[in-house]
């Protein structure tokens, strides 16, 4: 798994349990990324790659240049590049995912920038936020990304974050709020109906964008579609249920 940020490349091996980060940030294109994964992840026995993509995802490929990296990614060949299969979806879909069971789920990501993705009785749908104008001369990354933070401090960087979650809330009414990325963890006191994710998360997600995990999740166009696997026991009991009774 790969999830590329605008501060850090994670990267994550299935068969070795295992997480290392590689720097991005505005001189990265995909081709340093490969090199920098290549290199950091040397020895590494891995069958297929997912990524979480920090920007438009389109028929599971990239549709817009990452605001916090360098520009190529649009036409660049992954699979050719990592010589193996290769999915992607966006970043903040690949968390949502990764912590959906049900219903409608909100995801939240705060680092760089901000990332969104709502999950609607199994349709997966990022949404781009952050350049939504909620006060009078700022958009709301202005007031909840990484830079926001440094510039206005811990406090009124919470006090953005909250008023997002409530606007955000009362948009969409999820059944859950989940809030993940790297500042999420800054904020002490999670506002109602919110639980706090690490990254890890991420990588059950990026199981999911293969058929062999419990949820599919299948790229269809702008959005994904979760297909649901039964595990070998409902399996069983489904067939009970179908089986003649004498």
């Amino acid at each position: 798994m790969l999830d590329i940020g605008g501060s850090n490349v994670k990267c994550m091996n299935s068969r070795r349990g295992e997480m290392r980060m590689v720097k991005s940030g505005r001189r990265m294109g995909p081709e340093e990324m490969v090199a920098e994964v290549d290199s950091e992840t040397k020895g590494w026995d891995f069958d297929v790659v997912s990524i979480g993509y920090p920007s438009l995802v389109r028929d599971g490929a990239p549709a817009r240049e990452p605001l916090n990296l360098g520009d190529g990614w649009l036409d660049f060949d992954f699979e050719r590049a990592f010589g193996r299969p290769v999915r992607m979806i966006n970043d903040a879909a690949m968390q949502a995912l990764g912590n959906y069971t049900q219903g409608r789920l909100l995801f939240l990501g705060f680092g760089t920038s901000i990332g969104a993705c709502i999950i609607a009785d199994d349709v997966v749908v990022p949404i781009e936020i952050g350049l939504i104008k909620i006060w009078a001369d700022e958009n709301l990354v202005d007031r909840v990304s990484k830079k926001a933070l440094k510039k206005h401090g811990l406090g009124p960087w919470v006090r953005a974050v909250e008023e997002t979650v409530e606007l955000l809330s009362d948009v969409f009414q999820p059944d859950e709020i989940v809030l993940g990325g790297g500042n999420a963890k800054r904020i002490r006191k999670l506002p109602p109906g919110c639980r706090l994710v690490d990254n890890t998360s991420a990588y059950v997600g990026a199981e999911r964008l293969w058929e062999s995990s419990d949820l599919h999740a299948v790229a269809d166009v702008s959005t994904w579609k979760i297909v649901r696997h039964l595990t070998p026991r409902e399996q069983a009991i489904k067939k009970e249920k179908q089986s003649p009774k004498e």
